[in-house]
């Protein structure tokens, strides 16, 4: 909801009987309110899937698509980074905004590595930012980074000073970083690329015990990773290596994108299997020798 009157989350919360109309969860454990000008917002707009919340108004209210709030004063023009694989580039834009999953051939492991350096070069190749990598599985290869680097004509150190890296340990610590965390770490850092590494990993653990709750906690990961990316217009990444259906599911259901890598022999195969504007459906795919790629 965008107002010109600051609304309390108690009050929000007592709108909705203290549940999400969405995804269910309790609000008080979910969602905060905080105050910020919204250029040239001379009224109150509101999603009209959730009438409930004109009781909370006492201006006229407008109605406003909840995925498209940056219109309302807050225009976004969308950057784009590149992973100089042509054939790549041409399947999938990856632009500011949007929340992307990379899933299946560990190739993705490399590919991020990859982009934090891309990311560092300037338009339109990259977007000349600084990084924040969310390391999900402790893999985080620094000689990568610096060979990456290198090929890039940019000095290894100075690469690495542009990543910012937290580890987790556990979901739940996976779960404060990227729901709490994340988003102000984009603004202190001036970062318009976040990559979250391996983001399935932790919810496997065989010490798990409640696996519902589990489940649960990486939805609400996945659906604040895209809304991150929106609000703060920045390009969010999650690669996923592990073919769990509930995980996956989740991932489709919420990114922006996906795109699924898989390995023949030599040759990687990359497929675009959903897109924001196209719906859940296979829409192309390129393939070719991985090594290929990086010399073009």
């Amino acid at each position: 909801m965008i107002t010109r009157r600051f609304v309390e989350a108690k009050g929000v919360q007592a709108a909705f009987d203290e549940v999400c109309p969405d995804c269910g969860f309790s609000l008080e454990d979910v969602m905060r309110c905080e105050q910020t000008k919204v250029p040239e917002a001379r009224a109150a707009y509101v999603d009209p899937k959730f009438p409930k919340a004109a009781l909370l108004f006492e201006l006229p209210l407008k109605t406003l698509d909840a995925v498209k709030v940056r219109t309302a004063g807050l225009p976004a023009e969308e950057q784009i980074l590149t992973t100089g694989i042509d054939k790549l580039d041409k399947l999938v834009r990856l632009t500011t905004g949007q929340f992307v999953v990379f899933r299946g051939h560990p190739f993705a492991r490399s590919l991020a590595e990859l982009l934090c350096v891309r990311a560092q070069l300037d338009h339109p190749i990259g977007l000349n930012s600084a990084s924040v990598f969310i390391d999900g599985e402790n893999r985080f290869d620094a000689y990568e980074v610096s060979n990456y680097a290198i090929e890039h004509r940019i000095e290894p150190e100075l690469a690495l000073s542009r990543i910012h890296i937290s580890r987790a340990f556990t979901y739940f610590q996976l779960a404060s970083l990227l729901t709490e965390k994340l988003p102000s770490a984009l603004t202190h850092y001036n970062s318009k690329l976040a990559i979250v590494s391996n983001i399935t990993e932790l919810f496997q653990d065989p010490e798990i015990k409640d696996k519902r709750e589990a489940h649960r906690i990486f939805q609400r990961i996945s659906r604040s990773l895209a809304t991150i990316a929106e609000i703060t217009d920045s390009l969010v990444i999650a690669t996923n290596f592990q073919d769990i259906k509930a995980f996956e599911t989740i991932l489709t259901q919420t990114a922006h994108t996906t795109v699924f890598t898989e390995s023949h022999n030599a040759f990687t195969r990359f497929a675009l299997t959903r897109h924001r504007s196209l719906g859940t459906q296979k829409v192309s795919h390129c393939d070719g020798r991985f090594d290929q790629f990086l010399e073009e």
